[in-house]
């Protein structure tokens, strides 16, 4: 019997860059929501993987969540034979990959003569060498930023402060390694070590372990880890992890391509966001901060955009995978604690990324669905300030909050992407509001429900969208329906005007009823892809993507869409959702590509609710939109739930 694992593909959507986007991910081998992530490396960052490169510098440890937030805590580990070239690029070489898959990754370089297997553990993983040559083998560790290695034998520990932004003073990678053989030489480099090893060696095993709280942790989990495993040991141990995780949804399409799809996605919604726990020699957890340097007990999560996660993500954890999300809820409690506020997008502190606090949906969402086994009195201290308190930073808050409480709205004189900032924020209040209910505070949750229908500000029924709006009441002219940025982010009116999730019936009215609202939503299918750039000034690969998918207006490339097409079932037209939500699975999506930018296991897990035949419209509300779907039905196997 296949493996589920053995159903992944972890190079779906890797043939991608910054101009169009089919993922843009990387092969990942590593733990579900995993510490440290290895990957292949073709080419420099931050697309620094691409499948058509036909040389691969090394594996890389990496950290990065997107290739627009670029890698921190980053090193490479290349193989080779000959002269020690000036840089890993210059080293690079043919390669060909014998298999990728989430706990293994087994590589041939035919030009070399060295085959390199990989296996994954919770805080390292296992490399082994093997090469057909009598010549040296030499191994080379290479750094973008500041570094020290030091080596003792078969031993080998250092640091690098490698980071790119959000990280408090003094952050940096510890790592722990041991070879299997003593090597011959030591080659200090300006960029990194290299370690020759003795003519006629055919096989070295390098054991290699990091931590972000420091050397001893680093050596602890590579004694307790690696040391005494066996490569197929660890290899095993990951395979039945991810086999766990993965066979909690069933899937018995008769389509191989589909099943390989739906396992592909599945696995990249189990990869964020990131467990930034490590053990202790006691077995206790730990983590190091990002958020204020320090190191704390307990778990702690980072890499995540809320933006994006919080629509599909977290949803599908509370609905298949409870136990793991209560881990997760727990760790964001502690960055909050530490940061002060939620965040919106850390990587690993907290970063400068997209507007609203959706974490607030996180937090209501796991309420409504009865995930309760988490300190959630504790949190809602941090959701009343970004309800309540005005942030001036982008890092967290909401900008411009004192204007939505005062008008009603966000004025476009005085903030950009105001209109999505009025709907981002009406929803947000709303899902506050839940967790106060929840939590029994009528006045926070009475005082919320006076601002929740504040989206009917910037709804202009003259031209039948969400329009800017300035200070003094007037609409910002001229209008546009095409046009992008502005008042709307990463979209333009078409994208955003029926982003109200918690009140279908006030949105249907706001269109002159059901009927009227659902012709709407036929028009956004049928209506050309047309679009203006506006003040992007260039087309962005979200507009490319949406212009050549086929959709109209839909743009499924980018989260502001995906509830959409589930409007048609509120509205009493579930044959319609069936319908276009079977032609995008079968379009758009596939066991090599995505339909863009994967955006931390979002544009995954709407595939796997797709053919759920669910779909959680309205995260913080009970309740899921039911539907037909696309081939065969999946299912959660509840008997293997804790």
């Amino acid at each position: 019997m296949t493996s589920l694992v053995d159903l992944v593909n972890p190079l779906q959507g890797t043939t991608s860059d910054k101009n169009f986007s089919t993922g843009n991910t990387l092969p990942i081998t590593s733990l579900p929501f995993g510490l440290h992530h290895w990957s292949l490396q073709t080419r420099e960052d931050p697309w620094f993987f691409h499948p058509g490169d036909r040389k691969l510098w090394g594996i890389r440890l990496t950290h990065q969540p997107s290739p627009w937030m670029l890698d921190y805590g980053a090193l490479l580990v290349s193989a080779f034979h000959g002269p020690i070239a000036e840089t890993p690029a210059l080293q690079s070489s043919a390669y060909r990959i014998v298999e990728c898959r989430p706990h293994v990754t087994r590589l041939q370089l035919p030009g070399q003569g060295i085959d390199i297997s990989l296996a994954p553990a919770p805080a390292g993983l296992l490399l082994v060498f093997e090469t057909r040559s009598e010549a040296p083998l030499k191994i080379r560790l290479s750094f973008r930023q500041e570094f020290s290695v030091e080596t003792s034998d078969t031993l080998v520990h250092g640091r690098t402060t490698d980071n790119s932004g959000g990280v408090p003073e003094g952050f940096g990678l510890s790592f722990c390694g041991r070879f299997s053989d003593r090597p011959r030489h030591v080659h200090s480099l300006p960029n990194g070590t290299c370690w020759e090893f003795a003519p006629g060696t055919r096989r070295v095993e390098l054991r290699l372990a990091a931590s972000f709280i420091d050397g001893t942790i680093a050596r602890y989990a590579l004694a307790s880890q690696l040391d005494g495993h066996s490569f197929s040991e660890i290899e095993g141990s990951a395979a039945q992890t991810w086999d766990a995780l993965l066979g909690r949804l069933d899937f018995p399409d008769p389509e191989d391509s589909r099943r390989r799809t739906f396992y592909s996605c599945l696995y990249r919604t189990l990869l964020f966001p990131r467990l930034l726990t490590e053990k202790d020699p006691s077995g206790n957890d730990i983590h190091y901060s990002p958020y204020d340097g320090a190191v704390h007990t307990g778990p702690l999560c980072t890499d995540n955009g809320f933006w994006d996660t919080y629509r599909t993500v977290y949803p599908l954890l509370a609905h298949a995978f409870p136990d793991q999300l209560t881990t997760i809820l727990q760790g964001w409690l502690n960055a909050c604690k530490q940061a002060g506020w939620t965040p919106k997008w850390p990587s690993p502190g907290l970063k400068d990324c997209m507007i609203g606090t959706h974490f607030d949906a996180v937090a209501a969402d796991a309420v409504a669905r009865g995930i309760t086994g988490w300190d959630v009195e504790a949190v809602f201290p941090f959701l009343w300030r970004n309800a309540t308190e005005q942030s001036s930073d982008g890092r967290f808050g909401r900008q411009g909050l004192e204007d939505f409480i005062q008008l009603g709205y966000l004025p476009a004189d005085r903030h950009r992407y105001s209109v999505s900032a009025t709907l981002d924020y009406a929803y947000g209040d709303f899902c506050v509001m839940q967790v106060a209910r929840h939590l029994g505070r009528t006045r926070e949750a009475e005082l919320l429900s006076t601002r929740i229908g504040n989206y009917r500000n910037v709804f202009d029924p003259s031209v039948g969208f969400m329009r800017e709006r300035n200070s003094d009441g007037s609409w910002l002219r001229p209008f546009g329906e095409f046009r992008w940025g502005g008042g709307f982010i990463e979209g333009g009116p078409w994208q955003h005007s029926f982003h109200v999730p918690h009140d279908i019936p006030g949105l249907a009215s706001l269109f002159g009823g059901e009927a009227a609202l659902e012709a709407k939503l036929d028009a956004m299918l049928s209506t050309p892809p047309l679009f203006q750039v506006g003040h992007y000034g260039f087309e962005i690969h979200e507009m490319t993507e949406m212009a050549m998918a086929g959709f109209g207006q839909y743009a499924h490339s980018n989260q502001p869409v995906h509830g959409y097409l589930f409007l048609y079932a509120l509205l009493g037209q579930p044959e319609k959702t069936s319908h276009w939500v079977r032609k995008v699975c079968d379009e758009l999506y596939g066991p090599e590509k995505l339909p863009g930018d994967e955006d931390n296991g979002e544009m995954s897990a709407w595939y796997i609710w797709a053919n759920l035949g669910l779909f959680p419209h309205c995260p913080g509300r009970p309740g899921l939109v039911s539907f037909q779907p696309p081939h065969t039905r999946a299912s959660v196997r509840r008997d293997l739930l804790p």
